[in-house]
């Protein structure tokens, strides 16, 4: 799918959803924005990329703008079959995007030890399996860079934190367009059908509420997700920055009335299973994945003085703060 000339969308598909890897190019020079999985890198790439009549020696860059494995999953693919591309990443998530072992377990494991909640061992393993092995990536970035493509073309790096630390988003100033990655996230993913299949997954709501509104005060008139359809014009834009804020806001007053009504005091899962259907319409099956969200939640909530957490408990129990009991 082409954006403009010299942009194109490589359309994958990572179960049942949408992933698109942008493909920018510029005299002889070529830079893929996200690796996808092994699978897409060793299969779907490699044939987009001949289709668009783009040599394998024109691959320049490949900048990964978060550790997914659907994102970093086959960048020791990519490095495999094109030897000199330079694979570029945000600083603040290079651990994860070099190691798999660490991004499972900081990443996708990161709620078994004080919450119980896990993926089963299939989907564990497939999670696993979108990574390869092990690459060192060439670059880090922090966002205020530039990037050269060809001799003409200048694409700044964004730094977009909230869905990671270190989450990169590039700009094409001459374009006035804008690939955003996962940064910001509407009420949820959708499948390649249309339906809900997946909450949003921010991890840090106040970095996260920034990016929004750094992406809604941005002069670009278009821009490009990975799982998102293209928005094209200020108002498209706009709107799908309120519907990021809505849910966030959404959420957090969820969260806080539930909390507020279990005096007892609740956990992580009771808050993902109970709240789901409350704050979307995606499968229950899905419903425990609201952890990435919520845990942030309640992280923003213990540091503001007005939720408390027992960790002596296993799992944890969260409570109204003391002082909030007594406002």
């Amino acid at each position: 799918m082409e954006i403009y000339p010299g942009v194109d969308l490589m359309e994958c598909e990572i179960v049942g959803r949408p992933l698109y890897l942008p493909v920018l190019r510029e005299r002889g020079e070529a830079l893929l924005l996200d690796c996808g999985t092994t699978s897409h890198a060793a299969n779907e790439v490699p044939a987009q990329l001949s289709q668009l009549g783009v040599p394998a020696s024109e691959l320049a860059w490949a900048v990964i703008t978060h550790p997914d494995g659907d994102h970093c999953g086959g960048s020791a693919e990519i490095k495999r079959r094109y030897p000199q591309v330079r694979l570029a990443c945000g600083d603040l998530d290079r651990a994860m995007i070099e190691s798999p072992d660490y991004l499972f377990s900081f990443r996708y494991d990161a709620y078994r030890a004080n919450h119980g909640i896990y993926f089963d061992p299939k989907t564990a393993q497939d999670i696993k399996n979108c990574s390869s092995s092990a690459q060192a990536v060439t670059f880090t970035f922090v966002g205020g860079e530039t990037l050269r493509l060809g001799e003409n073309r200048i694409l700044e790096i964004w730094h977009f934190p909230g869905h990671s630390h270190g989450h990169l988003g590039l700009y094409d100033r001459s374009h006035r367009t804008l690939y955003y990655g996962d940064a910001i996230q509407g009420a949820g993913y959708k499948s390649v059908q249309g339906m809900w299949s997946l909450c949003p997954t921010y991890l840090y709501v106040n970095a996260y509420l920034q990016t929004i509104r750094t992406i809604e005060a941005s002069d670009a008139e278009i821009i490009v997700g990975c799982h998102w359809p293209v928005l094209r014009g200020k108002e498209a834009i706009r709107q799908f920055c309120a519907e990021s804020r809505n849910f966030v806001t959404h959420a957090d007053r969820r969260i806080t009335h539930y909390i507020r009504d279990h005096r007892s005091g609740v956990t992580l899962r009771e808050l993902c299973t109970e709240l789901s259907e409350q704050l979307g319409e995606w499968p229950l099956a899905v419903s425990l994945e609201l952890a990435n969200a919520i845990s942030g939640h309640l992280d923003r909530g213990i540091e503001a003085g007005r939720f408390a957490v027992d960790r002596s408990a296993c799992p944890f129990v969260y409570r109204l703060s003391d002082k909030r009991e007594e406002g």
